[in-house]
């Protein structure tokens, strides 16, 4: 992985989607969060409790980064 290409994203709420060996009956196939830090090895997200959750980079599929919200959602509180 290019070095910091995820560091324009840290604080931005995420999706990670785990790899299908990953992923056990029952479980959910992805988790959401806040991108709190990351290394070579993997990332960190933040739950909603505040706790911290490190995921290896082993076991990502993809990482969805939402966008920021735009001028007249962060007004409105709306999207």
């Amino acid at each position: 992985m290019e070095d910091g290409i995820l560091e324009d994203y840290l604080d931005r709420n995420v999706r990670v989607h785990f790899a299908p060996a990953m992923i056990g009956s029952g479980l959910s196939p992805y988790t959401e969060g806040k991108l709190y830090d990351y290394s070579t090895n993997g990332i960190l997200l933040q739950e909603s409790d505040g706790s911290l959750d490190y995921i290896p980079f082993a076991s990502v599929r993809l990482i969805q980064i939402r966008p920021k919200p735009g001028l007249w959602e962060r007004l409105t509180g709306s999207g």
